[in-house]
């Protein structure tokens, strides 16, 4: 009967979304070489079309002509799962490394804004999310022993695309406003279906998690932005982005547990995952031609989105950026950021989080950008994410399992590669 309860104990720490692995939270800290290079700070900075997309459609009145940004991120997770129960002979202790593939992640953003004039406009494909988990089945960690001991093999993958279309307005020569109309594309996959309730053949199991395919849904938002010029040396910038509410996840499964008399009939299968609010104030610092300062502070409001707050039980976090830029030539740009973020997940529920290990705390951050032509700039950068962990028990129906426990460790480090066109008029 021990042995039975905790199985089924087990078996509870699918009930969660897949994974999402990024940097602050469940997103990237940041899209395109310039704005990651700079720890994602940038919301009161003009010099980056992707970054402006992403932070504060306000910046769009702040560069003239047409400008294009094409990029392309390649990053790759360091994560890991260990997990701890008692047996009669003393603890079952294992650990599993992470089998995912280095992600592609790309975006592509154009502003207009004609010199001048008081309106600008411009639209983005942003890659926010593209990444997911790949545990083996392992019969040496008792998270991952074949169901109905474990889970079997671990899969899960959830790509999102934001689309802001942004309006922007000059109102002045210091004040300019922005909006943005925000759409998005989520694709998600999971197997087992974690966030599904399990097949059990009575109160101790065994139980059997159903499985599920890609399935994808629309999501709608928006979000304003302010850019004002205190001095022409120094600005403030702000934004908020509201909750990005989506479409439900749906599968067509079956019912997995073949001790059951209805076992491989049909099964429909529903989650609903939404994108939570952000809201961001910063400020820009340019004392001359050559350098450039961002600072910025991110809330991220986990706890009022669909999916985060009760699958998951994500908590509101905060996040600290900064980066810095030095044009050391007419043609070389030097970049350097740092951000901070808190780890949404409380501890106690890493148990229910094993999918999502959303535990990315510090990122280091350097890039370049080399001037080829008059219209073209080529920008480059490379962040790192050192490991970090959580540590939690095992959740019964009755709390915490004694001897019990499940630590999860992220990290991940990113080439990204962005080609800046500029067509002043």
């Amino acid at each position: 009967m021990k042995r039975k309860a905790v199985v089924f104990l087990t078996a509870l720490a699918l009930l969660a979304a897949p994974a999402v692995f990024a940097g602050d939270g469940h997103t990237l800290h940041g899209v395109g070489a310039v704005n990651s290079s700079m720890g994602g700070a940038g919301v009161a900075l003009p010099i980056d079309t992707l970054g402006g997309l992403l932070l504060n459609p306000a910046l769009a009145t702040e560069q003239d002509g047409s400008r294009f940004a094409f990029s392309a991120e390649y990053n790759t997770p360091t994560n890991a799962v260990s997990s701890t129960v008692p047996t009669p002979i003393g603890p079952f202790s294992g650990k599993t490394d992470e089998a995912g593939d280095t992600a592609l992640i790309p975006a592509f953003g154009w502003v207009h804004h004609t010199r001048g004039s008081n309106f600008a406009y411009g639209i983005g494909f942003l890659g926010l999310a593209g990444f997911g988990t790949d545990y083996p089945q392992d019969r040496g960690n008792p998270l991952l022993a074949p169901q109905p001991n474990g889970f079997g093999r671990v899969f899960s993958s959830y790509t999102l695309l934001k689309v802001p279309t942004v309006l922007a307005w000059k109102l002045s020569d210091r004040f300019s406003f922005g909006l943005s109309l925000n759409a998005a594309r989520a694709t998600l996959a999971a197997d087992p279906a974690g966030f599904a309730s399990p097949d059990c053949s009575g109160p101790f199991g065994p139980c059997y998690f159903p499985h599920v395919n890609n399935d994808s849904a629309w999501g709608y938002g928006v979000g304003v932005g302010l850019y004002y010029k205190v001095t022409p040396t120094f600005a403030l910038g702000g934004s908020y982005n509201s909750k990005m509410t989506f479409q439900d996840f749906e599968w067509n499964s079956a019912h997995a547990n073949p001790n059951l008399p209805n076992y491989g009939t049909s099964r429909k299968i529903k989650l609903e995952l939404d994108m939570p609010a952000q809201a961001v104030l910063g400020l820009g610092w340019t004392p001359n031609d050559r350098f450039a300062l961002a600072v910025d502070y991110k809330w991220i409001y986990y706890a009022d989105a669909a999916g985060f707050k009760d699958a998951l039980g994500f908590q509101n976090i905060t996040v600290g950026e900064i980066g810095a830029q030095y044009k050391a030539t007419p043609k070389l740009a030097l970049r350097a950021g740092y951000n901070h973020s808190e780890v949404p997940i409380p501890a106690e529920r890493t148990f229910l989080t094993v999918e999502v290990p959303a535990v990315f705390v510090n990122h280091y951050c350097v890039g370049l950008g080399f001037r080829a032509t008059d219209a073209l700039t080529l920008d480059l950068a490379y962040y790192r994410v050192p490991n970090s962990t959580i540590t939690g028990p095992f959740l019964g129906p009755t709390g915490p399992v004694p001897g019990t426990s499940v630590t999860t460790r992220s990290g991940m480090k990113s080439v990204v590669a962005t080609f800046n066109f500029a067509l002043p008029q």
